[in-house]
């Protein structure tokens, strides 16, 4: 079954006639949105790679607008980014394994370009949840080994070396 463009695209798979569906409200999100965003929502190469991945996954043949849809709630905030698989799973009916494959696929193919901003958006919609930028830590200090010379007691060892290449 061929879907048209429309009902991939994250930012019309719902309508104003979408049961359930707050237009208003998702329209304010989006004017919250950093403008690439919203461009993303709108490219028409997301749901050419929504009809690709369907096409890839037999089993997700008809579920392409639920693709659509999780990926929109993820880039406006309202789905965890670390949560797709789970939701994948849930709102597609597949496997956790088959999830984290499609999530991973949309992840590096699909958010890599947009994938900071999504980040600040979900920093501030789940505080505490994304881990922070890791701070760069300086390299260890190591300290320079002392010399040691054969026969000499070790201080760490005690004095209990007993050196079995001498002949003596």
């Amino acid at each position: 079954m061929e879907y048209n463009s429309l009902k991939l695209s994250p930012y019309s798979v719902d309508g104003m006639q979408t049961p359930g569906f707050n237009y208003g409200l998702f329209q304010d999100k989006l004017d919250n949105l950093p403008t690439n965003l919203v461009d993303f929502l709108l490219d028409s190469s997301v749901p050419d790679f929504i009809m690709n991945l369907t096409q890839k996954h037999v089993q997700l043949s008809i579920r392409g607008p639920d693709i659509a849809r999780l990926i929109r709630d993820i880039v406006i905030g309202d789905v965890f980014v670390g949560d797709m698989p789970q939701e994948l799973s849930r709102r597609l009916g597949t496997d956790l394994a088959t999830s984290r494959e499609i999530a991973n696929q949309i992840a590096s193919q699909l958010f890599t370009p947009i994938l900071e901003d999504i980040k600040k958006v979900q920093m501030v919609k789940f505080p505490g949840k994304l881990p922070a930028k890791p701070v760069s830590q300086p390299a260890p200090q190591v300290k320079p080994t002392e010399t040691h010379y054969q026969g000499e007691e070790l201080p760490e060892s005690g004095g209990n070396i007993i050196d079995l290449r001498s002949k003596s």
